[in-house]
């Protein structure tokens, strides 16, 4: 048996999860107006883990929990919505035909830097309202 190298290993992981999530044919909906609202959390729908593994949201019951643990950390629905679609769409690259081997490092670091930036968000959303509680901005 030769050894696996780690692209090998990830090209095989991202085929796996770029297939299943092609598969589902169909962009993920809005999140609900409740998650809008800022409501941490979310609820999955009634149809969540229906018939072929997706909620009511379109989300695959592991990207619902993914969903989850974004919303809790401060994150928007739009943002959680990003989140999801970001890993979607490295998964979807992963699952092409490989034309350049350069390809696999500069899209691991493109998904990492969108990832990295909407992780700051709620860090910078935070740390703005303290600098503001501790000196609102100056009346016009």
């Amino acid at each position: 048996m030769t050894p696996m190298s780690r692209r090998a290993a990830v090209r095989g992981a991202a085929t796996f999860a770029g297939a299943s999530a092609l598969a589902a044919h169909a962009a993920p909906a809005r999140a609900s107006a409740e998650e809008d609202s800022g409501r941490a959390g979310g609820d999955d729908g009634p149809g969540a883990g229906a018939v072929d593994g997706r909620g009511a949201t379109g989300w695959t019951e592991a990207e619902l929990r993914d969903r989850r643990r974004v919303l809790a950390l401060g994150f928007t629905a739009a943002e959680a919505d990003c989140w999801l679609l970001v890993a979607r769409a490295g998964a979807a690259f992963f699952a092409l035909p490989e034309v350049h081997p350069s390809e696999t490092p500069d899209v691991v670091d493109a998904v990492h830097v969108v990832q990295r930036i909407l992780m700051q968000r709620p860090a910078y959303r935070r740390y703005r309202e303290m600098g503001e509680a501790e000196e609102p901005p100056p009346a016009d």
